[in-house]
């Protein structure tokens, strides 16, 4: 439909350049008054007000009521009443044009006004000397008609302005600004032709080049006003970047250009004209100078908000970080020699992602603004600033405390505040946190950020031992980091420089003592030689993220090397292999893939790989956990239960997630001599998995009592020290050939013994 409207403008003009005096008229009216439809469609469709369609009716209808006043009125009046409808139209245009510019931009500016009124002012003093005294000096001329050439220009050149921001003042331009800045930049250009041949005389072809660019003007407004992008002509944008324009600037100076040449370069004619001419001078100085004290005052404001901007948090408008540690080093600096012991307290929020995961993030920042109002407000009341450096992390700094133990009661009288419900949008909250408190020792003054950095490790020390609670820091605790960085940083590559190995630990069944499994077991052997143990790495895998890389190469190298074995003839073509996942690997969505490429890489079948998760992985994300296994599960993989019997919610999980083996944890089956109440566990577990079609391995059998008991109670499948400790790969075979005689022991097949069925002991390995 905006095709429409240029493509007619095109056509009206041909027809109006080829048409007699009569029919341009009514070509001209025609164009005109089609800018009423397009009101109506801005307003029903892209949401306009009502007072924008009128006001574009007005616009509309000005060239007819121009032709009934020529048949309706003769003489000069004719023309004084069609140049007042042509001044009313301009003036309706230009409050269409301010309403936009409140609309896109944000509302017009005291800038904007100023220089709309220095260009306005410029416009007149050129107008005055060009239009309205020559038109004086005519006879025949009435003092209507010369005041009303008079404000052709004075009226028209704000249009400039306005035209450029509503094409830059909100953003990106936009087909449907571009066209309204086009028809009025013709509205413009038009209308000084049109004063320019009215008192200069230019010919005809001035008067028939106004009329051809008032029908653009009409078309092509009328063509942004019905495009799908006029909504954003109505979009106000609080945080869109306002672009200062160079064409407003050069519209400003060019303003002042002029008149100052024609003054030099055109002599006053009468002592009316030198009196306008300097008192016009004078208003164009005197808002010059106005229009440049605000921009100083405007330019002050902005680096002072600037300023205030870079050391306040913008949501809860409390001190950011920097400031607050700046802050703290001026008072160390002060304080230090005093006696005084200064303190920060770092808190942060425990589990605050889920209440913006449930909740939504317009709960969780108003949240965040009444823990701000409330923890700054305690800290005022002991003397302390408090501060927000990043997201759920709140930041004290007390310079008050004479020694620790007062650091740490204000600790505890600011973590306080946390024991009361918060009243937010979302309803009242409780939530918890952490707290880590680092304390300047006695004399020795310590840069404000190295305060920061213990605050910081004691509060991953307060998260790491339970949330929820205040730990002080102390020496030991950057000990602890600095190892924990090291193995963060020394892991990173070990599978390609080849340091990481698998060891396995077979299963057996119980019934017969052949070898029905192995599980993988992953090693980290560092350059100088040492293993270390997966208790001192993989937690760091898993909070860093490592563990994916980490446990994609364990899923395929476990099977790779079953693949090998198998092939070898080392262990039957029914052997299982069971692989370790933690809740990270199962959170990832592509987890899925990793396993079945994996499967396609060795060439195994599914139903010999178990994956073995903990009851963890119900705290960390059941439900998705639920849905991956259920799709690995789908492929043929096998999943088992590890650690069963440890976690809160066993049942829980059998329930809900696709077990088919549980794994009874060792620290029941170590008791079963001495614990009757372990070994009702394992009775009662062992009977669950029968009745439940699950299969059942028992961890940590270490003497033959255990495994008797074990086979007693109807177990399935059973590993530990007894039956083999984890060999490395090049172990595996003589390993398994001492397992294969194990049926065959007396120990076993009686299971009377005490002695130790360890067959690598056994065959002196």
């Amino acid at each position: 439909m905006a095709r429409l409207y240029l493509v007619a403008a095109v056509v009206m003009s041909v027809l109006f350049l080829l048409s007699g005096p009569a029919e341009r008229t009514s070509i001209a009216a025609a164009m005109m008054l089609s800018v009423v439809p397009a009101g109506f469609v801005a307003r029903r469709i892209h949401g306009f007000p009502r007072l924008f369609s009128v006001g574009l009716a007005i616009v509309g209808s000005s060239y007819v009521l121009e032709a009934l006043a020529a048949d309706a009125i003769s003489g000069s009046s004719a023309q004084d009443v069609a140049d007042s409808i042509d001044l009313l139209a301009t003036l309706v245009i230009i409050g269409l044009a301010a309403y936009l510019v409140r609309r896109r931009s944000g509302g017009l500016t005291l800038g904007d006004l100023l220089d709309g009124l220095i260009i306005g002012s410029g416009a007149w003093l050129v107008s005055w000397i060009l239009l309205v005294q020559p038109l004086i000096e005519r006879a025949d001329r009435t003092v209507v008609s010369v005041v009303l050439n008079g404000m052709y220009l004075p009226t028209a050149m704000p249009l400039i302005v306005l035209a450029a921001v509503i094409l830059f003042g909100g953003g990106r331009p936009r087909p449907a600004t571009v066209a309204i800045s086009v028809g009025l930049m013709c509205n413009v250009v038009g209308d000084v032709l049109y004063a320019l041949d009215d008192a200069r005389d230019l010919g005809a072809w001035s008067y028939t080049a106004a009329d051809v660019l008032y029908i653009f003007s009409v078309a092509s407004c009328a063509a942004g006003l019905v495009h799908p992008t006029a909504p954003t002509l109505m979009g106000h944008r609080p945080h869109s970047r306002r672009v200062t324009l160079p064409g407003r600037l050069s519209a400003v100076v060019v303003s002042q250009i002029i008149p100052l040449g024609l003054l030099t370069l055109i002599t006053a004619a009468t002592p009316v004209d030198r009196i306008v001419r300097t008192a016009s001078a004078f208003v164009i100085m005197g808002l010059v100078g106005v229009r440049l004290y605000t921009a100083t005052r405007a330019q002050v404001r902005a680096q002072e908000h600037l300023a205030r901007a870079a050391r306040t948090d913008e949501l809860t408008d409390l001190p950011n970080k920097r400031s607050l540690l700046e802050t703290a080093a001026d008072s160390i600096d002060d304080l230090w020699e005093s006696g005084h012991r200064p303190s920060l307290y770092l808190f942060d929020l425990d589990r605050f992602k889920n209440i913006n995961d449930s909740l939504g993030h317009d709960v969780g920042d108003d949240l965040l603004v009444h823990i701000a109002c409330r923890l700054d407000a305690a800290a005022t009341s002991i003397g302390a600033t408090a501060s927000r450096p990043s997201g759920d992390e709140f930041l004290v700094f007390d310079p008050t405390p004479t020694d620790e133990i007062q650091a740490m009661q204000h600790a505890s009288a600011l973590f306080s505040i946390f024991r009361e419900a918060f009243e937010t949008c979302g309803g009242d909250l409780v939530v918890t946190a952490s707290c880590g408190v680092s304390t300047m020792a006695a004399g020795q003054p310590t840069d404000a950020a190295e305060l920061f950095r213990r605050a910081d490790i004691a509060l991953y020390r307060s998260k790491a031992t339970g949330r929820d609670r205040i730990v002080a820091f102390d020496a030991s605790m950057s000990e602890r980091v600095t190892e924990r960085l090291e193995i963060e940083h020394a892991l990173r590559g070990a599978i390609d420089r080849r340091e990481m190995h698998l060891f396995h630990q077979p299963i057996i069944n119980v019934a017969d003592g052949s070898v029905s499994g192995l599980e993988a077991l992953i090693r980290w052997r560092r350059p100088d030689g040492a293993m270390v143990q997966p208790i001192d790495f993989i937690g760091v895998a898993e909070e860093t993220g490592q563990i994916e890389e980490i446990g994609a190469w364990a899923i395929l190298e476990a099977l790779t090397q079953l693949r090998g074995w198998i092939d070898d003839g080392v262990v039957s073509p029914d052997t299982t292999m069971s692989v370790n996942v933690s809740p990270r690997q199962l959170a990832d969505h592509q987890f899925g893939s990793v396993v079945r490429e994996a499967l396609r890489r060795s060439g195994m079948p599914a139903r010999l790989l178990w994956l073995e998760v903990t009851e963890s992985v119900m705290a960390a994300n059941a439900e998705l956990a639920r849905v991956v296994l259920e799709q690995i599960q789908a492929t043929g993989v096998r999943i088992a239960l590890d650690d069963f019997g440890t976690g809160y919610s066993s049942l829980a999980l059998l329930q809900r997630l696709p077990i088919q083996r549980i794994k009874i944890d060792q620290a029941f089956v170590g008791a079963l001599a001495e614990s009757e109440n372990d070994r009702t566990l394992v009775r009662t577990v062992v009977g669950l998995g029968a009745s439940m079609g699950v299969d059942i391995v028992a961890e940590g059998v270490e003497n033959v009592v255990q495994l008797r008991m074990l086979r007693q109670f109807g177990c399935a499948k059973a590993q530990g020290f007894l039956i083999s400790r984890p060999i490395p790969p090049e172990a595996m075979r003589s390993t398994i050939a001492a397992l294969d005689g194990l049926s065959d022991w007396p120990e076993f097949a009686n299971v009377l013994g005490e002695s130790s069925l360890d067959p690598t002991t056994h065959n002196g390995d």
